[in-house]
């Protein structure tokens, strides 16, 4: 929960002293758009091993799995260009509404890159990461129009109706309800 601090808010003549909550500060946002594959792609934060074969049936059935650095990421269209958006906070954002929402702690240091479905080509984009324990919230939306498509996959050459914000903050600044 953001802390609460006193600032002066000046009315007329007179000084007075009104309670503000502080609000999250978005510190850095990237979007981008990946290419999964297998109705998946991957995030690693450091030098993180790639640990595509380690993701759990539980990580399957959420669409979000840390292991260690490596971040497993599930899509609901099997190889349809998916929007992300990337977004590092101070604090715990607001969740917002959306179809899926699930947290993870990201271990390691560094900074975070996005891939593909393969890593063979580079990182689709990078964002900085806060030193120590992350925490890493994944919200989908657009799932059912996604779902809706013919065998899961938008049409040729089309992006996949779903979208997923990613958004991270040092882990000593939350106290979520949302579901881990």
């Amino acid at each position: 929960m953001p802390e609460c601090v006193t600032l002066p808010v000046i009315w007329g003549r007179r000084r007075r002293l009104k309670n503000v909550r502080m609000r999250d500060v978005l510190m850095e946002s990237v979007n981008a758009v990946v290419n999964p594959s297998y109705w998946q792609f991957y995030l690693t934060r450091g030098d993180a091993e790639w640990a595509s074969d380690r993701v759990s049936d539980d990580g399957y059935r959420d669409h979000l799995e840390c292991i260690d650095g490596f971040v497993y990421v599930g899509t609901s269209t099997y190889g349809s260009p998916t929007s992300v958006t990337i977004e590092v906070h101070d604090s715990e954002p607001a969740p917002m509404t959306a179809d899926r929402v699930f947290e993870v702690t990201l271990d390691g240091e560094g900074s975070m890159a996005l891939w593909d479905w393969q890593p063979g080509d580079g990182p689709v984009a990078r964002v900085e990461l806060p030193k120590g324990l992350v925490t890493l919230r994944g919200s989908w939306t657009g799932e059912m129009a996604a779902s809706m498509s013919p065998e899961c996959e938008a049409p040729a050459g089309s992006p996949s109706p779903e979208e997923i914000r990613l958004q991270l903050w040092p882990r000593d600044h939350r106290t979520s309800s949302v579901p881990r």
